[in-house]
């Protein structure tokens, strides 16, 4: 087995004299009264290249720095270690870092340690790791201690700074972790490798204690030590209600929303959770479709255009709750660069409700006969809480008026996926949720032979995102992801239904607790 690199003999000591003087300069809360976080979603391993989703993330972006941070109201994300990051030409990304950065155990933080964590990704391949993200990698030049540039397949990539930002970018310390295999969480520990807000001093009962990281050098400076519990969402609730925790995030049942949502003491703070919930038509298979039988594109489009009419978004989010979904126009989520309304004036009666009468008309004039059969599978362990109702709902605006006879088909992955072999969906309610905040890994999906519009394929939309890939001016970007959306609208391989909500609840001596959409809550700024 190789090591990144030989481990100092004193690399233990020096952790532990870093960790007391960083608890002696901790600013904010006393380290004797860190802020009690419950968190009901798994807490992950602490080896970044183990996993890529969106609550791993919220974690390891704590204790690992990103050379780039996107920022709640940005358009592109912007410099976090580094102090600059440009196309300083054709197919190359320059970072520069920001002079004297130093890991929490006093190693040097150097352009070598952000090469080795990039290349360590590609190298190790982990099955739930983000080294995909990286696809368009060509390779990556070490200019010195400080500079370092990224060579790309394509003349630019706007999805790269994203990337950065995300679970592929965060920076590791090469003299603690392996090069060919995961590092386990103790030897992790032990070594004390972070550089990022926070320390991870101590993982004693399941806890993780993080204490503020006074070098960091990132955007995000931590006012606060933090006690992460994870537990069942009811025991948390229970201990919040009783003020042994003071914060509660992560997954959390209906029951449990609903208790604390009533609880003196506790206050609700939501937002947007970035992620999205759509009908996403197999464009093959549904009804006129391309290989369905009588297949008619114009048939096929009216069907489409009539289902989009006859949606009322305010209605079905207003029946579940708001606590859960949001009405969504968009392709993208609230929070995420370029989102835009391009479904209020284009279906239903221009106010967000539905219209019968253009739906009628639309089916009339492609000489469909009505009642349309229509089926819908939702996979309820992928859409999540609140799915069925919302499907169910669905459904009934569908049918009423008499234009469509709708069937839902509640299953699982891998009998959706069955269902898909053989040939058996015409749409599928789905969701979509990014580990970052880049419209891109949206919007892509919907290219030709992508994977949420089977048979989708519209040569518009495939150049409209090839250009989005290449252009780099904030305001070219801007008019280009509104006409794709505005595209993808007028073609409608999918239409958009909801967003997701995130809840967090908080006592009432916490403070920093507001969310931004499509963010996770910052550790960062809790405080008392």
């Amino acid at each position: 087995m190789i090591r990144s690199a030989i481990r100092r003999a004193a690399v233990v000591a020096t952790a532990a004299v870093a960790t007391l003087a960083l608890a002696a300069c901790a600013t904010g809360a006393s380290p004797k009264s860190p802020v009690r976080v419950g968190w009901s979603s798994d807490i992950p391993p602490l080896d970044p290249a183990a996993s890529r989703s969106v609550s791993s993330f919220a974690v390891l972006s704590q204790l690992y720095p990103t050379l780039m941070s996107v920022e709640a109201g940005d358009a592109l994300p912007v410099p976090d270690i580094a102090a600059s990051a440009e196309w300083s030409a054709d197919n190359v990304y320059t970072i520069v870092l920001k002079p004297a950065l130093t890991f929490a155990n006093g190693d040097a933080l150097t352009t070598s340690d952000v090469k080795f964590s990039i290349e360590r990704q590609l190298a190790l391949q982990s099955e739930d790791g983000a080294w995909r993200q990286l696809g368009n990698l060509a390779s990556v030049e070490i200019v010195d201690e400080t500079t370092i540039n990224f060579h790309l397949q394509t003349t630019a990539d706007t999805r790269f700074p994203y990337v950065l930002a995300g679970p592929a970018g965060l920076v590791l310390d090469e003299e603690a972790f392996y090069a060919d295999e995961l590092t386990p969480d103790e030897e992790i520990l032990e070594a004390e490798p972070f550089a990022g807000p926070y320390v991870l001093s101590n993982m004693k009962g399941g806890h993780l204690t993080l204490e503020p990281y006074t070098a960091y050098a990132g955007v995000r400076q931590a006012a606060s030590p933090v006690e992460l519990r994870p537990g069942e969402d009811a025991e948390l609730a229970t201990q919040i209600r009783d003020g042994s925790l003071d914060v509660i995030t992560g997954r959390m049942e209906p029951e449990t929303v609903e208790t604390l949502a009533k609880a003196s003491k506790v206050l609700l703070n939501r937002a947007a959770s970035g992620r999205v919930r759509l009908l996403a038509f197999d464009v093959e298979h549904m009804p006129f479709g391309s290989r369905a039988e009588g297949a008619d594109p114009k048939k096929a489009i009216a069907v489409r255009k009539a289902l989009a009419e006859l949606i009322d978004r305010d209605a079905i989010a207003q029946g579940l709750g708001a606590n859960w979904v949001e009405p969504l126009s968009s392709y993208l989520p609230d929070g995420v660069p370029g989102a835009a309304d391009v479904f209020t004036e284009a279906y239903g009666d221009g106010l967000g409700g539905p219209d019968l009468e253009t739906a009628t008309s639309l089916l009339k004039k492609a000489k469909v006969d009505v009642p349309v059969a229509f089926s819908i599978h939702v996979d309820l362990g992928q859409v999540g809480y609140p799915g069925s109702a919302e499907v169910a709902a669905l459904e009934a605006q569908l049918e009423e008026g008499g234009l469509f006879d709708v069937t839902v088909v509640e299953t699982d992955a891998a009998g959706l996926e069955m269902a898909r072999l053989a040939a058996e969906t015409q749409a599928i309610f789905t969701s979509q949720l990014s580990a970052t905040t880049d419209p891109l890994d949206y919007l892509s999906a919907f290219r030709t032979l992508g994977i949420l519009a089977p048979g989708f394929s519209e040569s518009d939309v495939d150049e409209l995102l090839g250009d989005l890939v290449t252009t780099v001016e904030p305001e070219d970007r801007a008019e280009l992801l509104l006409e794709a959306q505005q595209k993808l609208a007028a073609t409608l391989p999918a239409i958009p239904i909801t967003q997701g909500v995130r809840v967090v609840f908080a006592r009432s001596t916490i403070l920093g607790v507001d969310l931004d959409d499509s963010f996770p809550l910052d550790l960062a700024v809790l405080r008392r």
